[in-house]
């Protein structure tokens, strides 16, 4: 069995920036998961930076408002990995899951360092790269036309230990497999 992880997808990040197809594409997942009975877990980092975009107990902390009504199940971490110290390895093995499927913010912290933490804790890894996103730019970095996402999924598909799929052919799959 699989399960989406759906990683700091909270406000503050949704707000900095123009994100609104992301937002609708992990919608569209967290719709298409609940409708196949795979579980869903929100992730949530806890920030306690008070210049942060989604600091500790401040509006930008909620999961965002488009996907909240679905965030049932909520691993509140620390650190960019959720596997370390918040019990969601276990949720994970109790619920059956052997494959995760990643989205969410930012990809070149969380998504990346859960994608490394997944593998080592067995599971198999998938990300959805055009439901990633990074309030970071290029700029941020001295790379000034980096693609973040697009580069840290490929990184992540030439470890050959990730899948990395666009959302229509992750779902032509999905598709597959019920029919």
């Amino acid at each position: 069995m699989r399960a989406l992880l759906v990683i700091d997808v909270q406000q503050g990040f949704v707000d900095s920036g123009d994100f609104e197809k992301v937002i609708n594409r992990i919608d569209y997942l967290v719709h298409r998961f609940k409708h196949s009975h795979e579980p869903i877990f929100f992730i949530r980092h806890k920030d306690e930076n008070t210049h942060s975009l989604i600091q500790d107990g401040s509006p930008g902390s909620a999961i965002c408002r488009k996907l909240a009504p679905y965030a049932t199940e909520i691993i509140d971490k620390n650190l960019p990995s959720a596997f370390y110290r918040t019990g969601l390895k276990e949720k994970l093995r109790i619920a059956g899951v052997d494959e995760v499927v990643l989205c969410g913010f930012n990809a070149e912290y969380c998504i990346f360092f859960n994608s490394a933490a997944a593998f080592e804790h067995g599971f198999k890894v998938r990300v959805i790269e055009d439901a990633c996103a990074s309030v970071n730019t290029g700029k941020t970095y001295e790379m000034n036309d980096l693609d973040i996402p697009d580069f840290i999924c490929t990184v992540l598909y030439n470890s050959g230990e990730v899948t990395v799929n666009e959302l229509q052919e992750f779902l032509a799959g999905m598709n597959a497999e019920h029919s």
